[in-house]
């Protein structure tokens, strides 16, 4: 695990915590009450005697329910930190990209929508696969169109309905392009 996927665990993990800690300050002065600004009145409100086993019976039992609230939702918050923190690291190994209809004439270039995503992030040793889902030939060649290929990934020639992948084993920022439309550029940023 990288020193980058440590940080962003940790991150995630302090980020639920203050967060959580938040919610209950909230639900702390929600439930506190209120001070008036008003001033106070010579003759004092008239309240019902309260004995001391009413008074621990009323103190005990909201704070009790507000504690075992507190631990389901951490227990909740540390299961749902975890699934969180699995689906990011799925995420970051493996990504798909498609070449979408229609890009093979000029115009996708305007929108940003040569490729789908046009920019993607991916973990060091992740995984891109390129599906062409255009009727037309592409390639996935990495390099831009003013100082041409540099040599990093080529599909070659793919047809419609083929894939090609590449994994990235070094960090950095890779663009690319496809050689029989120069319009269509993309990038991968990998951390």
């Amino acid at each position: 695990m990288t020193a980058a996927d440590k940080f962003g665990i940790a991150f995630s993990i302090g980020f639920t915590v203050a967060l959580i800690a938040f919610a209950m300050s909230f639900s702390a002065m929600s439930d506190a009450p209120t001070e008036s600004t008003q001033p106070t009145m010579l003759t004092p409100p008239v309240q019902e005697p309260v004995t001391m086993e009413e008074d621990l019976v009323m103190e005990e039992t909201p704070e009790e329910e507000v504690e075992e609230e507190v631990v389901e939702e951490e227990v909740e918050g540390e299961v749902m930190e975890e699934e969180t923190i699995e689906a990011e690291s799925e995420a970051l190994m493996s990504a798909e990209v498609s070449v979408p209809s229609g890009t093979s004439t000029p115009g996708c270039e305007e929108t940003d929508e040569c490729f789908l995503p046009s920019t993607i992030l991916i973990g060091v040793g992740g995984t891109v696969t390129w599906t062409n889902d255009d009727t037309a030939a592409h390639t996935v060649t990495s390099g831009s169109v003013d100082s041409g290929p540099d040599g990093t990934f080529d599909s070659s020639i793919f047809m419609a309905g083929e894939t090609f992948e590449y994994t990235f084993d070094e960090a950095g920022e890779y663009d690319y392009f496809c050689i029989v439309h120069p319009w269509m550029t993309g990038k991968v940023i990998v951390e």
